[in-house]
């Protein structure tokens, strides 16, 4: 195929690209709309060009448009800090600002640290992957304190990008999982894109594993994997949201915006559901519970409900409906009875349990941590974890990183729920506030289980997400000069 077409998509999204540089130079705050939705679309677009047959180095300068947006951003942060130090000014730093900064250093030595002294054994490449996804969680919780404003128009372009970027992925989703046969993504270049990333997957025609779910001997159930080409960002990033739309669903009121916020919210939980991630599926449930009690919303209650019989018909129901798939991704036109994806002796989940097993037992055996990297999964087998991103941390820089990294999150908790108690009445303020609160609860079993910061649109959101609700809770600006008239009225 000629790489014309791969150049000349690649000459268009440069040129989008562009105007998302422009409107980070002039408003920095928007940049995490601008990096979760762009996170939304990014696999989709590689593996278009890569199927083109783009030259590798025009996929990799689109591939790196994240790292351009986060690079300018920590130019403004460095400016900004030169200039208040030299006009005299310091940063009052509060205690989770220096456990960021303990485990900032801690990752840093254990990058640099040789072999010969963590015993790990990862490459120069996975050393420098595993320490992007370690560095950038503190460094999107920087930007959230350091670009931290209370602008409504700012917060609700991020919040229309956030949640109208995982709406369109539900209904691609939706359209690619009852529609799209799962040959056509062979056909695509799903298998250039894992070969591209450095993977090398054994599913039904080399496609990834997770697109499907076993649903009994040599029968593959799909999942929807939508624009993100997997289904646990999905899944997870769902989870995140749904408080974020909850909230802003909680103030509407009667604005003529609260059908599209309520369609957005079911999108929301219908792409979780089709994901088939069943502890996202399980939690979705039990955040709904939780928001019901703290809004008290007699609407809640019924949606809890609403949600929990879905998330059950989807167990019980979806193997006898979904597109059902052979071990070499054929059709299946008559379809068994005996399907199903609770067995106890579901090949899925006891490898995945088997493999959280290796990695507890890797990581007693290293309480000082092999070094950085030693869990990337990528051009090669990793020497170390690679189930969950709890043990990797513990496995990369020891149980002093772990216990870091575990404060910072107990931490990010607690300064959600006050700023959520300071703020809970204006929806713009409380929405990122609930993300680090109830989203934050809701994903820290999915850290335990899944590598989820490496699924960089739920690491992007959190960790932004958790400075901006420091800042927040922080604020000497008193929680009812935020509220707009509408809602003082109604709050009286």
């Amino acid at each position: 195929m000629s790489p014309l077409a791969g150049l000349a998509l690649t000459a268009i999204l440069l040129l989008i690209y562009a105007l998302a540089l422009r409107v980070v130079w002039h408003k920095p705050f928007r940049a995490l709309g601008i990096l979760v939705a762009g996170m939304s679309i990014h696999n989709l677009v590689l593996m278009i060009l890569l199927r083109l047959d783009t030259p590798g180095l025009a996929v990799r300068i689109v591939q790196s448009w994240k790292e351009g947006i986060l690079l300018l951003l920590l130019g403004f942060v460095l400016a900004r800090g030169v200039a208040s130090w030299r006009g005299g000014q310091r940063p009052q730093l509060l205690l989770i600002d220096w456990v960021m900064l303990a485990f900032t250093a801690l990752v840093l030595v254990y990058f640099v640290l040789p072999d010969a002294v963590t015993g790990g054994h990862a490459s120069l490449t996975q050393r420098l992957l595993g320490a992007r996804v370690l560095l950038l969680l503190p460094l999107l919780y920087l930007f959230g304190r350091v670009f931290f404003t209370t602008d409504r128009a700012d917060l609700v372009w991020n919040l229309t990008f956030v949640g109208g970027s995982a709406a369109l992925v539900s209904v691609a989703g939706l359209l690619e999982l009852w529609l799209v046969p799962t040959r056509t993504w062979v056909d695509a270049g799903a298998n250039l894109l894992s070969a591209w990333f450095g993977f090398h997957y054994h599913g039904p025609a080399g496609l990834p594993e997770n697109f499907f779910q076993s649903a009994g001997p040599g029968f593959y159930l799909r999942r929807m994997v939508s624009t993100y080409v997997s289904p646990l960002p999905i899944a997870y990033t769902g989870v995140l949201i749904v408080h974020l739309s909850v909230t802003l669903l909680v103030h509407s009121g009667r604005d003529r915006y609260r059908l599209l916020r309520a369609g957005i919210l079911i999108l929301l939980v219908t792409g979780i559901i089709f994901s088939i991630t069943r502890l996202a599926m399980i939690l979705v449930v039990l955040e709904f519970a939780l928001l019901a009690a703290i809004w008290r919303r007699w609407w809640l209650v019924i949606a809890t409900a609403l949600v929990t019989l879905s998330v059950g018909a989807a167990f019980y129901g979806y193997p006898h409906v979904g597109p059902l798939v052979t071990a070499d991704a054929r059709s299946v036109v008559h379809r068994p009875s005996q399907l199903g994806i609770l067995s106890q002796n579901d090949p899925s989940a006891a490898e995945h349990s088997a493999t959280l097993a290796q990695d507890l037992q890797y990581v007693l055996q290293h309480p000082l941590g092999a070094g950085v990297g030693t869990s990337i999964n990528r051009f090669g087998q990793a020497p170390g974890t690679g189930e969950s991103a709890l043990f990797d941390i513990f496995g990369e820089i020891g149980f002093l990183g772990g216990v870091l990294y575990m404060a910072a999150y107990g931490l990010v908790l607690i300064y959600g729920l006050r700023a959520w108690r300071r703020f809970r009445g204006d929806p713009l303020l409380s929405a990122l506030a609930m993300v680090s609160l109830v989203g934050a609860l809701a994903l820290g079993p999915i850290t335990a289980t899944s590598d989820v910061w490496s699924e960089f649109t739920v690491t992007f959101l959190l960790w932004w997400a958790a400075g901006f609700t420091v800042s927040l809770a922080n604020s000497r600006q008193a929680a009812t000069t935020q509220l707009t008239p509408k809602l003082r009225r109604r709050s009286a």
